[in-house]
């Protein structure tokens, strides 16, 4: 019994890594897919938020800094609200938020144009998109970091498997075997002896 519990776990353990060794590519080939449109996104950010600077420095020549002070100082016209979505990759739970568009039409900005100004306006709508982007990557951001440590846990967890667990587990069940395999020869041992005598006394008789 102790040697049939010994394989049996054994033999779970061994399925145990591998399943884990296949969620633990399976998260890999997610993570490097999704590294590099991250790293495009920050790209895209960078060029969107440099856009973004220079419409503003050219809106304050054009207008003025104290014009730029009260459009600043000026209460939001709206609270940005985002939408979680439940997401899983491969059973694992990713943070996630529904696509959104920051960018607004000037007369949702809560200012008139005549009396902003184009290049205000235009230096609104380069930082609307800038955010726009910065919203999407950094749900894209935070799924990577979630499968880059699903994929150390995982990994953890197979090492601890292919290293201490199963050659523990190896160890226990050869030692059992040999165990019963000692007990064995004795046994056959025994039984000689028992034969060998029955044999002596049979022949003494005749």
């Amino acid at each position: 019994m102790a040697l049939l519990t010994g394989r049996a776990r054994l033999e779970m353990a061994r399925q145990g890594q591998s399943l884990l060794e296949q969620k633990r590519d399976a998260l890999l080939r997610e993570f490097y897919r999704e590294v590099p449109v991250v790293f495009a996104s920050h790209a895209e950010l960078e060029v969107a938020m440099s856009g973004a600077r220079l419409a503003l420095e050219e809106a304050g020549v054009r207008l003025g800094p104290d014009v730029l002070a009260a459009a600043a100082a000026a209460p939001p016209g709206r609270a940005v609200q985002v939408e979680l979505l439940p997401v899983t990759v491969l059973g694992l739970a990713v943070p996630a938020v529904a696509p959104l568009d920051l960018v607004r039409t000037p007369d949702a900005r809560g200012r008139a144009v005549a009396a902003s100004g184009p290049a205000l306006e235009l230096a609104a709508l380069r930082f609307e998109e800038a955010m726009t982007t910065a919203v999407r990557l950094a749900t894209m951001e935070a799924r990577v970091r979630r499968l880059a440590r699903e994929i150390r846990r995982t990994r953890s967890r197979v090492n601890a498997l292919r290293t201490r667990i199963i050659p523990r587990l190896e160890a226990d069940t050869r030692a059992i075997e040999l165990v019963l395999e000692q007990r064995e020869r004795e046994d056959r041992f025994r039984l000689k002896r028992v034969k060998s005598r029955r044999e002596a006394r049979t022949a003494a008789r005749t």
